[in-house]
Parts: structure tokens; C-alpha cells; sequence
């Protein structure tokens, strides 16, 4: 079996793989979908939000489900995105998830590097295959659309700080903010691509961007290129399904399985766009 950490930490320079949220059976197939054509691989990302919302058990079932039955193993993972507690986490590493993104976000640094660094002793007494994710700095916004988004000098990650979190925790992947936000805004946010290439050069594990909706390709391949291996992407994604679901509605039937179809379809296709912009280099 390969493990998620095999794959990312495989990648070539200027390669990436895209992590991709759900929230309902829909989006998750457009993503299982995807991957059967492509056989490049995709993180899931369920937040503390979508878990509860679609059962941290039952996603799990399902992800594995389409492992052991479409010949996806070594191609789909699961990360549980956003975790912000000590008993989420555990949660998730008993349950067998993939990959768990520790927020620590708007801790201090010292509270962000002991919660990171208990998950992680924890982790390697129940299941050393799990990538923990750590994060330093602070990214803005909601994955939504959204007008305005204060981005403050302070909330971006300090290369010194991002160093002592990763050598004292031991972290196998690290989220930054280099200007990156969550959501879409009507402009393109400007990225620190000198304080990414800083940070990468002191930490020398993999980087991870959030808040890649709306950034544009050439700023994403551009932090591809600096060391940045799993993108991710939600609020693009959640317009699409807005947008196309709408779309369908109009239409006379009020049959579930006819209507969306066409929504999987526009979010597989959009996907297949991403995964191999960002893998097939």
C-alpha cells in the first residue's frame, strides 16, 4: 500500500497534488471520477465542519470503499482539514485518516507548537502512516465569496518562527500565509513568494498553500516551483456547485439522479483541469 507521505514526499520540484474539500456524496464522486481518469492522485479534505456534517465515520467507509472496489488504492487519501483540538484529532487517527492538519493558527506560537507536538507523540504510537500538517501564521477570510478581507503584515509567517515550530514539533508537512486568504475576493491577493522562498529554505520539508481559489495559475505554479506540494482548493469548487445546481433546477424534473449529473460532471472536469496543472510537469 502506498501511503500519502510516499507520494508527497516522491514529487518532483515542480510538482503538486491538489486537495480537494467535499461536503456531500456528489462532490466526492466527482473527485472519485476524476481520479479514475486521470490515476493521478487526490487528498479529500473534510473539515471539522464537513465531518460533522457528513459523519467522520461514514466518509472514511466511503473513501475506502471506492479504494478497495475502483482499484484507487494508492491514489485517493483523506485528510481531516482544520482540526483545532487535541480530541478531533486522535478522533481521526483512530478512525485510519490519511493526513490531519493541526490549526494552530490563532494560538501563540508556544501553545500552537505544544498541541502540534502532543497529536504528533500521538501519532507515532497509533498510526505512523498519518502526515501531520502544522501551521504558523494566520490566513484570513472564509471559503466563500467574499468583498473584502483585511490582509495584516502580522498574520503572515515569520520564517524564524516557522523553523523553531518545525524543528520542535517535528511536523511532516507545513501550512503557510505568505497573503494567501481563504475565499475568493474580486482581486488577486499579492503573494510573498520571498518569504515563501525563505521559509522553504529554513524548514526543508514540503510547504502546503491554502486559499489557492482566486489566486490565479501563475501564481500557483509559481509556489509549486518554491516548494509548495499540496494546493488547496475550496471555494472555486463550491462556486461550481452553486452555480451549476442552480443551473439544473431550472429544469422540469424534480428527480435527484438526473439532476446532478451535469453538477459532478462540471466539478470532475474542473478537477481532471487542476490535477494535471499540477501533477503532469
Amino acid at each position: 500500500m502506498i501511503s500519502l507521505k510516499e507520494i508527497i514526499y516522491s514529487l518532483k520540484e515542480n510538482q503538486a497534488v491538489l486537495h480537494y474539500n467535499v461536503s456531500s456524496l456528489e462532490q466526492i464522486k466527482a473527485g472519485i471520477e476524476a481520479v479514475k481518469e486521470t490515476k493521478i492522485p487526490l487528498i479529500f479534505g473534510v473539515s471539522e465542519g464537513e465531518r460533522e456534517y457528513l459523519n467522520s465515520d461514514l466518509v472514511k467507509k466511503i473513501i475506502d470503499f471506492y479504494r478497495e472496489n475502483d482499484n484507487l488504492e494508492g491514489l485517493i487519501f483523506l485528510n481531516a482539514d482544520h482540526t483545532k483540538n487535541f480530541e478531533n484529532a486522535v478522533r481521526a487517527l483512530e478512525k485510519g485518516y490519511d493526513e490531519i492538519l493541526i490549526d494552530g493558527s490563532e494560538l501563540n506560537l508556544e501553545e500552537n507548537i505544544k498541541i502540534t507536538k502532543k497529536i504528533i507523540e500521538f501519532r507515532d504510537k497509533s498510526n505512523k502512516n498519518c502526515l501531520i500538517e502544522g501551521e504558523v501564521g494566520f490566513l484570513p477570510g472564509k471559503s466563500e465569496i467574499q468583498e473584502k478581507i483585511e490582509i495584516n503584515e502580522e498574520n503572515l509567517t515569520n520564517p524564524d518562527e516557522a523553523l523553531k515550530f518545525v524543528e520542535e514539533t517535528k511536523v511532516d508537512l507545513l501550512a503557510i500565509s505568505i497573503g494567501n486568504v481563504h475565499g475568493i475576493l474580486p482581486f488577486v491577493p499579492k503573494l510573498d513568494f520571498e518569504r515563501a522562498k525563505r521559509i522553504k529554505e529554513l524548514v526543508k520539508i514540503p510547504l502546503v498553500l491554502h486559499g489557492a481559489s482566486g489566486l490565479g495559475i501563475d501564481n500557483i505554479k509559481k509556489c509549486i516551483d518554491l516548494g509548495f506540494k499540496i494546493i488547496h482548493i475550496n471555494t472555486e469548487f463550491r462556486k461550481i456547485w452553486k452555480e451549476k445546481l442552480r443551473e439544473e433546477l431550472e429544469k422540469e424534473t424534480v428527480t435527484p439522479y438526473k439532476i446532478y449529473p451535469p453538477i459532478i460532471q462540471a466539478l470532475k472536469e474542473k478537477i481532471i483541469f487542476y490535477q494535471k496543472l499540477f501533477y503532469s510537469n
